[in-house]
């Protein structure tokens, strides 16, 4: 591709993320597998939105143990999910500030809150009655809610994930065995969860010979594979523009449901 292409390409991704939306939508990012990139995929969604939108979003480790999407947004403090429940459930919630009072400012209108306090899945799963009242709060003041659902995807803790989300992002590894597990998922997810679109991704975790930019393909990046805090700036240039179509068809599938 030339650069007068990557550039093209590049302003029409960006210009499905800047589409009209109606409420808050949210998207639930799941994993086929530990070490899928649920959580860098999450976090390039996140940053993405409230960068090109300029509209309060808001970035959710819900997965079944302590992650590292706080780091990967560049939070300036802890912030813990419990926390924000108990705050909604005990405290009213009128205005913006209030409901980003217990999330941490990760720039470019974009909050967070992780699940790093909770014990895994077997001990604590998120239940769909308080997952239902904490998305619908933050829907009232969030452009988009990004969930980190992590690698359980058939789990009751992503059902309680999923009963809420107006679309769902599978990401896989390559390879025809992940593809094959990847197409099992969406047949199953498809069956319990039919109001909820799909988005498949699959990510690249080391560099390939291949350089040409398929839809549905993340490609191998150093700044990502580098696990620091994400800076837009530091992507390269096709991984900036599947990245972004990405999230334009996520969002476009939310805003369908």
């Amino acid at each position: 591709m030339t650069s007068g292409s990557l550039s093209e390409r590049l302003i029409r991704a960006s210009s499905a993320v800047e589409a009209p939306i109606t409420t808050g939508r949210r998207i639930v990012i799941l994993g086929t597998a530990g070490g899928a990139a649920s959580t860098t995929v999450a976090a390039l969604m996140a940053k993405l939105l409230g960068g090109i939108r300029q509209e309060p979003v808001i970035a959710v480790d819900a997965t079944d143990r302590s992650g590292n999407l706080l780091r990967y947004l560049g939070a300036s403090q802890t912030a813990l999910l419990t926390d924000l429940m108990q705050q909604f459930r005990t405290q009213p919630v009128r205005t913006l500030p209030d409901s980003v009072k217990n999330a941490a400012a990760c720039g470019n209108h974009v909050f967070a809150a992780g699940r790093a306090d909770v014990p895994a899945l077997a001990d604590a799963p998120i239940g769909l009655q308080e997952w239902t009242d904490v998305s619908s709060t933050l829907s009232r003041f969030m452009a988009v809610t990004v969930v980190d659902g992590g690698a359980s995807p058939l789990s009751r803790h992503a059902a309680a994930l999923l009963g809420t989300a107006h679309a769902v992002v599978l990401v896989s590894p390559p390879g025809n065995p992940e593809a094959a597990k990847l197409a099992s998922l969406q047949e199953s997810l498809g069956t319990s969860f039919p109001d909820v679109h799909q988005v498949a991704v699959v990510v690249r975790s080391r560099q390939n010979h291949e350089a040409a930019l398929s839809d549905g393909v993340l490609p191998y990046d150093r700044h990502l594979a580098s696990g620091s805090s994400l800076q837009l700036s530091r992507l390269g240039s096709r991984t900036r523009i599947a990245a972004t179509e990405l999230t334009g068809k996520a969002l476009m599938a939310a805003n369908r449901a």
